[in-house]
């Protein structure tokens, strides 16, 4: 395969660091309260731990910094369409990003087919109801293949792209784990080539520890959500596990989301 040729004027436009999603979070990692971002191009991010932790929303932070809004790309398995724009308007982000609901797209197609079988069991059929399942007969039995899919949209995005899946629960809980990681393997040698941003988020509980390190080992830099009791309030932290080329930036970051800023660095402690 011939190597990607770069456009010089993007070169420049882009450089050779991202955003994380917050410029406070960028300063705590360079150590610079000047800065072009903290994430160098063709990195490949995990976000693991619990769900309620904050994976969620610092998806679509990390989204809402696009320089390129018709190259950014967020994929939702959780939300609708409606809830990701009502947010996004609530903290003031661009909202002409590009915004893919796969979970919203399984509930139209499977489950709404599986609540019209549960109703021809109760009810019987009707006449339109025989007519519409002789026309469709032939694809109504037809799983979409939403892994695939996936990996097709992702491997299918232009260089200096910026994407973020939350969540790979979706896919780990309809996939055999084994061809989720061979996909994720794909999307991530294309975030490489083409010095894409990627960030991919998976909870804690659903995957075992050899899938967790495979996951490791995959990306470049992986963050840890975690959440717990402080006195009587929520504390909330995100551990970065692993910075590849820069242990320096190996921290535990503890958070708060405030309604101006979303999730935002509270205090900062190195980890051994």
């Amino acid at each position: 395969m011939d190597p990607i040729q770069f456009d010089p004027d993007d070169e420049e436009f882009y450089g050779e660091m991202g955003s994380i999603g917050s410029a406070k979070f960028d300063t705590i990692l360079t150590g610079s309260p000047l800065n072009d971002g903290s994430i160098p191009r063709g990195f490949t991010l995990l976000a693991i731990g619990n769900q309620g932790a904050g994976m969620d929303l610092m998806a679509k932070q990390f989204a809402s910094v696009a320089e390129d809004p018709e190259n950014t790309l967020l994929v939702s398995t959780a939300e609708s369409q409606a809830e990701i724009l009502a947010l996004y308007r609530r903290y003031n982000w661009p909202t002409d990003i590009m915004v893919r609901t796969m979970g919203e797209e399984y509930n139209q197609n499977v489950l709404e087919r599986d609540l019209r079988a549960s109703r021809y069991r109760l009810e019987g059929f009707t006449m339109q109801d025989i007519q519409r399942l002789a026309q469709t007969r032939f694809t109504e039995n037809e799983v979409h293949d939403y892994l695939t899919d996936l990996t097709s949209q992702m491997t299918s995005l232009p260089p200096y792209f910026r994407a973020a899946v939350d969540n790979l629960d979706f896919f780990f809980a309809r996939n055999d784990a084994s061809r989720v990681i061979s996909m994720m393997r794909m999307i991530q040698a294309h975030t490489q080539m083409n010095r894409g941003i990627l960030l991919l988020n998976v909870s804690s509980d659903m995957v075992d520890k050899s899938v967790e390190r495979q996951l490791y080992a995959i990306c470049d830099i992986v963050m840890e959500f975690e959440v717990g009791m402080l006195g009587t309030d929520f504390e909330t932290r995100m551990v970065i596990r692993k910075f590849r080329n820069g242990p320096e930036n190996l921290k535990a970051i503890s958070f708060r989301v405030t309604k101006d800023e979303a999730i935002t660095p509270e205090t900062v402690d190195r980890i051994a």
